[in-house]
Protein backbone atom coordinates (compact mmCIF):
# COMPACT_ATOMS: atom_id res chain seq x y z
CA UNK A 1 0.00 0.00 0.00
CA UNK A 2 1.37 3.43 -0.96
CA UNK A 3 1.91 6.02 1.70
CA UNK A 4 -0.34 9.04 1.51
CA UNK A 5 1.07 12.29 2.77
CA UNK A 6 -0.63 15.71 3.02
CA UNK A 7 1.59 16.84 0.17
CA UNK A 8 -0.01 14.19 -2.09
CA UNK A 9 -3.27 16.15 -2.22
CA UNK A 10 -4.59 19.30 -3.81
CA UNK A 11 -6.77 21.46 -1.57
CA UNK A 12 -9.78 23.40 -2.78
CA UNK A 13 -11.37 26.36 -1.07
CA UNK A 14 -15.08 26.25 -1.89
CA UNK A 15 -17.84 28.78 -1.32
CA UNK A 16 -20.43 27.38 1.11
CA UNK A 17 -23.18 28.19 -1.40
CA UNK A 18 -21.65 25.49 -3.66
CA UNK A 19 -21.90 22.65 -1.13
CA UNK A 20 -24.58 20.84 -3.17
CA UNK A 21 -22.18 20.64 -6.15
CA UNK A 22 -19.55 18.62 -4.25
CA UNK A 23 -19.50 14.94 -5.28
CA UNK A 24 -18.26 13.34 -2.06
CA UNK A 25 -18.19 9.88 -3.66
CA UNK A 26 -15.58 10.92 -6.25
CA UNK A 27 -12.38 10.90 -4.22
CA UNK A 28 -13.08 14.06 -2.25
CA UNK A 29 -12.06 14.24 1.38
CA UNK A 30 -13.57 14.52 3.82
CA UNK A 31 -16.17 12.12 2.48
CA UNK A 32 -19.14 13.72 4.23
CA UNK A 33 -20.41 17.31 4.50
CA UNK A 34 -20.63 16.98 8.28
CA UNK A 35 -16.83 16.65 8.49
CA UNK A 36 -15.92 19.76 6.49
CA UNK A 37 -13.71 22.51 7.90
CA UNK A 38 -15.38 25.89 7.48
CA UNK A 39 -13.95 29.38 7.68
CA UNK A 40 -14.94 31.12 10.91
CA UNK A 41 -17.64 33.14 9.17
CA UNK A 42 -19.00 29.98 7.49
CA UNK A 43 -18.67 31.39 3.98
CA UNK A 44 -16.14 28.82 2.73
CA UNK A 45 -14.93 25.30 3.38
CA UNK A 46 -11.94 23.21 2.36
CA UNK A 47 -11.85 19.89 0.52
CA UNK A 48 -8.94 17.83 -0.76
CA UNK A 49 -8.34 15.20 -3.40
CA UNK A 50 -5.45 13.07 -4.66
CA UNK A 51 -3.27 15.20 -6.91
CA UNK A 52 -3.49 12.50 -9.62
CA UNK A 53 -7.31 12.40 -9.70
CA UNK A 54 -9.20 15.65 -10.14
CA UNK A 55 -12.84 15.05 -9.12
CA UNK A 56 -15.30 15.11 -12.01
CA UNK A 57 -17.33 17.96 -10.52
CA UNK A 58 -14.23 20.18 -10.68
CA UNK A 59 -12.91 18.80 -13.95
CA UNK A 60 -16.21 19.42 -15.77
CA UNK A 61 -16.61 22.93 -14.32
CA UNK A 62 -19.73 22.20 -12.25
CA UNK A 63 -17.80 23.11 -9.08
CA UNK A 64 -15.35 26.01 -9.35
CA UNK A 65 -13.07 26.38 -6.32
CA UNK A 66 -12.23 29.87 -5.12
CA UNK A 67 -8.65 28.61 -5.14
CA UNK A 68 -6.71 25.37 -5.48
CA UNK A 69 -3.78 25.16 -3.10
CA UNK A 70 -0.82 23.00 -2.25
CA UNK A 71 -0.60 21.54 1.25
CA UNK A 72 1.83 24.26 2.37
CA UNK A 73 -0.40 27.05 1.08
CA UNK A 74 -3.53 25.49 2.58
CA UNK A 75 -1.77 25.00 5.91
CA UNK A 76 -0.75 28.67 5.89
CA UNK A 77 -4.33 29.72 5.07
CA UNK A 78 -5.71 27.66 7.96
CA UNK A 79 -3.51 29.71 10.33
CA UNK A 80 -5.09 33.03 9.30
CA UNK A 81 -7.71 34.88 11.39
CA UNK A 82 -10.37 33.96 8.81
CA UNK A 83 -9.93 30.25 9.56
CA UNK A 84 -8.57 29.97 13.13
CA UNK A 85 -9.63 31.65 16.36
CA UNK A 86 -6.75 33.54 17.93
CA UNK A 87 -5.30 31.99 21.07
CA UNK A 88 -6.14 33.81 24.27
CA UNK A 89 -3.24 35.71 25.83
CA UNK A 90 -1.23 33.86 28.42
CA UNK A 91 -1.40 35.57 31.80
Amino acid sequence: MAHIYPQDFEYGIINSSDLSKVEFDDGIYPTSPKDLRYSLDGSQFVIKWDEHHTPHCIEDGELVPVSILSWADCHALMQTPEWTEPLPPIE
